[in-house]
């Protein structure tokens, strides 16, 4: 095919890729959108997860402080 002679195809047959070509478009376009969903999801979990590990933080330290404070009153 690369002799530079016509190629000829069936009008049908033309159609049909046409038809095809345009569903992968919109198979990838969904796949991007779907993609980004899932990026944004993962960068709020992601914050979410953060904010809890600073709460949990400050749990554990306001617990080691009044441990502190209860069981050994001359070092606070």
């Amino acid at each position: 095919m690369s002799n530079g002679m016509p190629v000829f195809v069936k009008i049908d047959d033309y159609k049909d890729v046409l038809d095809v070509v345009e569903l992968l478009k919109a198979k990838i376009a969904e796949a991007k959108s779907l993609h980004g969903r899932i990026n944004d999801l993962k960068n709020e979990e992601d914050v979410e997860l953060e904010i809890w590990r600073n709460n949990l933080e400050e749990v554990e330290r306001k617990v080691h402080y009044i441990d502190t404070t209860l069981f050994e009153p001359n070092n606070v």
